[in-house]
């Protein structure tokens, strides 16, 4: 009798306990934790292989038949990538950007010389506001026949608010994109049940 009344009072016990867990939040489960994955990057290679760029994927992008259009998820900034036959490359930041005409000289230049690969003979930087009077700037990079030309534009808060994203996109310029390492595939968190 005496072990029947100590197996009565353990199961009682496991018994209230199952309805403490069940019961005691009001009977709302508890969400599983799930880990989402990050947004991928996307790559895009130039048709003519001169250049490769790795973005992010809630970014789109446009191919027309003499540039590439990348523009941000909500719009507010374009990133314009062309190629030139002007050999020095301040110049065609200059006309690209408008802030020059060829027969003006500006007084002074805010040009930052920017790293390159060893296909690249020279890589430029240059600020300033652009023909539809936004903020922006370019990046300009010499390649043995052609200068090719990065034209980020857009207002002053959204190049503010996605300047991380923009600087990835800037260290994504792979010149040729033959250099280009192949992306690694997105693995997708295992979640346990």
């Amino acid at each position: 009798m005496k072990n029947a009344l100590l197996l009565l009072t353990i199961w009682l016990g496991i018994l209230f306990a199952a309805y403490m867990m069940v019961y005691w939040d009001g009977g709302a489960e508890s969400p599983i934790p799930t880990l989402l994955p990050e947004p991928t990057d996307a790559v895009y290679i130039d048709s003519a292989g001169r250049f490769g760029l790795v973005f992010p994927s809630t970014w789109t992008i446009d191919e027309t038949d003499s540039s590439v259009l990348l523009s941000g998820p909500d719009g507010r900034i374009e990133i314009e990538i062309t190629s030139v036959d002007e050999p020095v490359p301040e110049a065609a930041l200059l006309d690209a950007l408008g802030i020059i005409e060829a027969d003006e000289k500006p007084d002074a230049l805010a040009v930052e010389e920017i790293e390159t690969s060893a296909d690249v003979v020279r890589g430029v930087r240059l600020a300033a506001a652009t023909r539809e009077e936004k903020a922006g700037y370019g990046l300009a990079y010499l390649l043995e026949s052609e200068t090719l030309l990065v034209l980020v534009s857009g207002d002053e808060q959204a190049l503010e608010a996605r300047a991380e994203e923009l600087k990835k996109i800037e260290a994504g310029i792979v010149i040729p994109a033959s250099e280009m390492a192949a992306p690694e595939p997105a693995i997708d968190p295992v979640v346990e049940l």
